[in-house]
């Protein structure tokens, strides 16, 4: 008997991993309606999420930093060619510490070629995790600044998405509560893990697309994409419809709190009719999978996941059907896997049911998987000194100074090496610079050595074969040869006339004869032709030892100026060795440094943490002495940011600042004791102060 569940056919597993989407499947899940008083004490909460996990100025600035950067040192590099930025963070409607995406906009550019040219200035600035993903549908290079720890995406031409973000801008601007919920809504989708495109589940821009279509129907915003004016443009052959209208707006607008939203949000979304509709902000409004053409193809998310076989079909296109504004036969839902599907449908349960259930919002982002999101900046970064006392956290402040002063040295001595390798390339570099001349007489006289002595076998093998076929010298075969030519023209005695084999014989050995002269005459020439080879050769060894000397010299006399030199060999293989030490050192040099501002940041906290402590006790000691009763002591506020640190340092540094006396130069100390400076008549210099 099988121990599946008989309506769901989900395993025991799958029924503990879904259990929220198990009882709804089987109609036994109740969502209940929290009361005023419990959604009330949302808003404090929901706020915090927003102002804590929003992007600051600060991480604007570093991101206009990085910006600018990169458009000097790539974008200028393609002749006609524009930088753009794009994304969540252009938007406002991203969490902190999100990727920035960048478009580098290039006519009939080939994206590949292009991607990999910026791949290797990126490697040569000394970017870190540098990755060029050329197959997917938007090909894009991806890298780590280092300086910034910003993760970057650069795509090719990827037009459409700057529209996009151009959309949800608008609608950001349009109303507070768009960003807010935005953030809310990914904030909780990133701890309840199903906001990775790439891991099965809805990428950030959908879940943003979602939050916008819910705020329609609840009429907070207007549809912006309305109205009779229209632009179309032209992309690939195909055509968008890009009209945008920021001024449109409602005829009575909805004042519906930030915690009834995003409990509305989840119960809707939670409880839509999937198999029907179809999520279109273009339209204002969910439409019908008839009128689209999108059907719900099988097989569904719970057969695949049903399915005992090893290697399960793919699932069937459109289950959430999203559609994307402006591209609209794009379904962003098609990276969304069997698995993500039925986790995003049971999550959207779950946080539904826990608000009506009195769940606080920390119980309903409670994170599923906190190795995942290790990198993320804590909300209170001060979470592991609270139960410290002062001294045990004056102790940690002196030990990471001690690191920091230890990995300075080693900073320093790095530094030194790479300089001492920089100058000895540097050195080599010159020297083979100064012999250049003579190297390069020496090398053509050395290639043409091996030329000739390539023509000098060849000439050698081709006389040799010559003589060898031929049995006289060529003295014997002339003299031969007018012999038996006088023989043979001579005038003939009646008396003593040749029989005719005997003048044949005399024929054929006169042109056997003619024969070998000839080749004679050929292995003769070959052999004078050898003999000039074999001279000029001798002659061209002198002068190469005549400029091996003079490089010799020359290098001698070069090392002389430069002792760093001495006992190395020169070439330019050495120098190569060289430069691959430098290049390791600046990549250690780079390593060393991140933990150098690792560490300064740590000790910044440290030191933030102590004079909030003792600015805290010493209010208490000034309440006591002023008032003759102790104050009520402030009340530690939660959570400091880095924010809070800002101001602590900037206030420590105000403070400083005025008690420094300020130097005043003499004559400005003079002029100040004038008085009044007004035109006075009189000879120059004879001025007097007035009472």
């Amino acid at each position: 008997m099988s121990d599946r569940c008989e309506v769901t056919g989900l395993s025991p597993e799958n029924v503990n991993k879904l259990q929220y989407l198990h009882s709804h499947l089987k109609n036994s899940l109740e969502i209940s309606e929290p009361s005023s008083d419990a959604l009330e004490g949302f808003s404090k909460p929901l706020q915090y999420t927003v102002s804590n996990h929003r992007i600051h100025n600060s991480d604007i600035k570093r991101r206009d930093s990085l910006f600018n950067h990169l458009k000097k040192s790539i974008a200028s590099k393609f002749h006609g060619s524009k930088l753009s930025k794009f994304g969540s963070a252009e938007s406002g409607l991203s969490l902190k510490g999100g990727d920035f995406d960048l478009c580098l906009q290039i006519p009939d550019a080939n994206e590949k070629k292009i991607l990999k040219k910026i791949g290797g200035i990126l490697r040569g600035q000394g970017m870190e995790d540098v990755q060029i993903i050329s197959r997917a549908k938007v090909p894009i290079v991806k890298f780590v600044d280092p300086r910034s720890g910003l993760h970057v995406d650069i795509s090719i031409n990827n037009t459409l998405a700057l529209h996009n973000t151009r959309l949800l801008s608008s609608y950001a601007k349009a109303d507070s509560r768009v960003k807010e919920l935005a953030i809310c809504v990914k904030h909780w989708a990133l701890h309840r893990n199903i906001s990775d495109s790439v891991n099965g589940t809805l990428s950030s821009y959908a879940w943003s697309i979602l939050v916008i279509d819910h705020l329609l129907s609840q009429g907070v915003v207007a549809n912006l994409q309305s109205g009779e004016d229209r632009v179309v443009i032209e992309l690939d052959d195909s055509e968008y419809d890009i009209t945008i209208n920021p001024e449109n707006s409602l005829d009575t607008k909805s004042d519906t709190e930030l915690p009834n939203l995003l409990h509305s949000f989840f119960t809707h979304l939670a409880t839509r009719d999937w198999d029907n509709s179809i999520v279109s902000i273009r339209n204002g409004k969910s439409i019908t999978r008839d009128s689209k053409g999108w059907m719900n193809e099988n097989p569904s998310a719970l057969d695949i996941v049903n399915d005992d076989k090893e290697n399960p079909p793919r699932m069937g296109e459109h289950h959430l059907a999203i559609e994307d504004p402006f591209d609209t036969e794009h379904d962003l839902c098609r990276v969304v896997r069997a698995e993500g599907e039925l986790r995003i449908r049971n999550e959207l349960l779950r946080a539904a049911v826990m608000f009506g259930n009195g769940s606080t919002w920390k119980e309903i982002c409670e994170t599923v998987d906190s190795e995942r999101l290790k990198d993320l900046e804590p909300m209170d970064i001060f979470h592991d000194l609270r139960d410290k006392t002062n001294d045990t956290v004056q102790n940690m402040l002196e030990k990471t100074r001690a690191e920091m002063d230890a990995l300075d040295r080693r900073i320093d001595a790095l530094e030194v090496e790479r300089q001492s390798n920089l100058r000895m390339a540097k050195a080599m570099r010159g020297v083979i610079e100064e012999t250049s001349d003579l190297r390069k007489e020496h090398k053509a006289i050395i290639v043409g050595l091996k030329g000739r002595n390539s023509e000098i076998d060849q000439i050698k093998k081709k006389r040799d074969k010559i003589n060898s076929d031929v049995i006289l010298p060529i003295h014997m075969i002339e003299d031969e040869l007018s012999k038996v030519y006088s023989r043979l023209t001579e005038e003939l005695d009646i008396h003593r006339v040749p029989s005719l084999k005997k003048e044949k014989e005399q024929f054929s050995w006169f042109m056997e004869l003619q024969a070998m002269n000839g080749k004679a005459r050929e292995a003769s020439e070959l052999h004078q032709k050898f003999i000039q080879l074999v001279k000029q050769q001798k002659e061209e060894i002198k002068k190469l030892k005549i400029y091996e000397t003079k490089h010799d010299d020359a290098t001698s006399k070069l090392l002389e100026q430069e002792p760093l030199l001495k006992d190395k060999s020169i070439n330019s293989k050495e120098v190569g060795s060289y430069d691959r030490r430098v290049h390791n050192i600046q990549k250690a040099l780079r390593q060393r440094r991140g933990e150098m501002h690792k560490l300064r940041r740590e000790a910044g906290r440290l030191d933030a943490w102590l004079r909030k402590s003792n600015s805290q006790s010493g209010n208490r000691k000034q309440g006591k002495r002023k008032g003759g009763k102790d104050k009520k002591p402030k009340q530690d506020s939660g959570p400091m940011t880095l924010g809070d640190i800002s101001g602590l340092l900037s206030g420590m540094n105000t403070e400083s600042s005025s008690k420094k006396t300020r130097k005043v130069s003499s004559k400005k100390a003079g002029m100040r004791k004038m008085g009044d400076l007004s035109a006075h008549r009189g000879s120059r210099g004879q001025f007097k102060k007035k009472e």
